[in-house]
């Protein structure tokens, strides 16, 4: 059988199209067989438990991981050692953009504040004396937060988006706070709250001006009012020296959002647990991903919360920038575009909202169909491209919604499905992590590792949230009232317990509660079920009791 020329060539055109493509087709982010075993698993359990999990970097026989470093003890020491590496630190906006600090201006304004604090109030170092922030994540939330720890003083982070007054109020007289800092959104609830609140003396607030309304009212309630900038300009005139905490004393009283009562419950924390929990954050992101004084952050969650006051912390020690957001969630992704940050984090409803707009963009688009099903191909292969024809066509478009620089977008504070995780890494091109966290534990407990795409069941739909990071270990136990058991196949299910120096002190003044949160070897008993993947990744799939939480803004 002759074969004529033209059938050699396309013959030839076949082989060395199929070489080029096999040569070109891009390699996997991480090797597969590092992601098989995410987790280190003891080799003994108890009945009705599973083995205990650990990451692989403080494996069993290693202590659990304290600290970044051996120099870091306490918060002030995280910001110490990011004012070494970095300039700008954080970040604010008014009618002319955003403007910035550099670590050694809040430096200063920290020194200053604490001084003007002390000498204007009956706070004293060392005394378990405690002061309230009220209001939106801005600097004078992070520099009211750095002075407590300079100081020896206690932060009560009290959320600024309730509904119901009587919880504020309850907070309030719980920790019996004389002082507290608030913005202009937030001071006519002080005021409402006031009069039911013996203990509180002295406002600060963080508008550089009082009305004479606001000036009236205080009055009228015998309470003094003050600017933040004024506290600020009284500690100018002669500088207290640090009086500095130690690792075990109690840093801040933070009211968890979400409890099986609806009433909120102040989680007490220590040094020694936020600490241990920015080195276990830290410590699972590689070296190539490494936070550095480059970075910068968009904040818009509020500090209040665990989640992101963990990460503002752990950018603190690594001398990034963080800028933080003007107050309109509607306005976010167009601040992000004058900020370009190259690290977002965000609660699941938020991401949620921008894949159903993106969807609805450009989810009918030819071009945006290819080119997403080119990228979801390569990612369940484990390879994450972003520099493809697609990108140029489509998804760099789509990028330039966060800013054109993110890098890495944290998800937590609620559950969220593979289909957004995978389509966020896609559009926007970047690693997108997901963390398991509580405010009992310091903000994390699990995150995923980077570069692992792969969802926690085969429909693709479901995530897991990784392994447990070096501060903590874990472990499953059995809860049969509603029928999960460790030896339940294919995969283990039961009560997560979660033990660590990353583990709250106790519930403030709630020592029966305490006790039967964490039982006597330590382990904190969280309400939360989950089940153990066989790489030793853990997946979110119930409570023991719906969580009630209180209404508030959508984030």
């Amino acid at each position: 059988m002759e074969i004529d020329s033209l059938s050699i060539i396309l013959l030839i055109l076949i082989i060395l199209f199929t070489f080029l493509s096999i040569r070109d087709a891009p390699s996997p982010d991480v090797h597969p067989l590092l992601l098989t075993s995410q987790s280190d698993c003891a080799k003994v359990r108890n009945p009705g438990e599973t083995a205990i999990y650990r990451a692989s970097s403080s494996a069993h026989g290693m202590p659990l991981m304290t600290s970044p470093d051996k120099s870091i003890k306490i918060i002030s020491d995280l910001f110490e050692n990011g004012k070494k590496l970095g300039t700008d630190c954080l970040g604010f906006k008014d009618v002319n953009g955003f403007h910035w600090e550099s670590y050694q201006q809040v430096s200063e304004r920290v020194v200053k504040f604490g001084t003007g604090l002390i000498k204007s109030t009956e706070l004293t170092p060392k005394s378990s004396n405690m002061f309230g922030i009220f209001m939106n994540s801005r600097p004078e939330w992070v520099i009211a937060d750095l002075v407590a720890s300079h100081y020896s003083l206690i932060t009560v982070a009290i959320p600024s988006i309730p509904l119901r007054l009587n919880d504020v109020i309850n907070q309030i007289n719980l920790t019996q706070i004389g002082v507290i800092v608030v913005s202009n959104d937030t001071l006519p609830i002080i005021f409402s709250a006031a009069p039911s609140c013996t203990s509180l003396k002295h406002i600060i607030l963080t508008e550089s001006s009082i009305s004479s309304d606001q000036s009236d009212k205080a009055k009228a309630l015998d309470l003094t009012l003050t600017t933040f900038k004024k506290v600020e300009e009284l500690g100018s005139q002669s500088k207290l020296d640090f009086v500095l905490a130690e690792p075990e004393e109690t840093a801040t009283i933070v009211f968890s959002s979400g409890t099986t009562s609806g009433e909120p419950i102040g989680v007490e924390l220590t040094h020694e647990n936020l600490v241990a929990d920015v080195a276990g954050i830290l410590s699972t992101i590689p070296n190539a991903q490494k936070i550095t004084p480059s970075d910068k952050h968009l904040s818009f969650l509020p500090l209040a919360y665990m989640f992101e006051r963990i990460a503002v912390l752990a950018l603190l020690y690594s001398g990034a920038s963080i800028a933080f957001y003007s107050g309109n969630l509607s306005t976010v992704l167009k601040e992000a575009e004058e900020v370009k940050p190259t690290i977002f984090t965000s609660t699941p409803r938020f991401l949620i909202r921008f894949h159903e707009t993106i969807r609805q963009t450009y989810g009918s688009h030819l071009l945006f169909e290819r080119g997403y099903a080119y990228k979801l191909k390569h990612l369940r292969r484990g390879k994450l491209v972003t520099n493809s024809i697609w990108d140029m066509l489509v998804f760099n478009k789509i990028k330039e919604e966060f800013g054109g620089q993110v890098r890495v977008i944290i998800t937590g504070a609620g559950p969220i499905s593979q289909t957004i995780l995978d389509f966020l890494r896609m559009t926007v091109g970047c690693q997108v992590i997901q963390v398991y966290g509580l405010t009992q534990c310091s903000g994390a407990v699990t995150t995923n590792a980077f570069f692992d795409y792969q969802p926690a069941d085969k429909s693709g739909c479901d995530s897991h949230t990784g392994g447990p990071i070096p501060c903590n270990e874990i472990k499953l136990i059995n809860y049969e009232e509603k029928g999960y058991t460790v030896e339940d196949k294919p995969n283990p299910r039961g009560e997560i317990c979660v033990r660590g120096p990353n583990v709250m002190k106790g519930y403030y003044k709630r020592p029966e509660q305490t006790a039967q949160a964490i039982d006597a070897e330590g382990w904190l008993h969280t309400s939360d079920i989950g089940m153990i993947l066989p790489n030793g990744t853990l997946k979110i799939i119930d409570r023991k009791l719906p969580i009630k939480r209180q209404k508030a803004e959508e984030f």
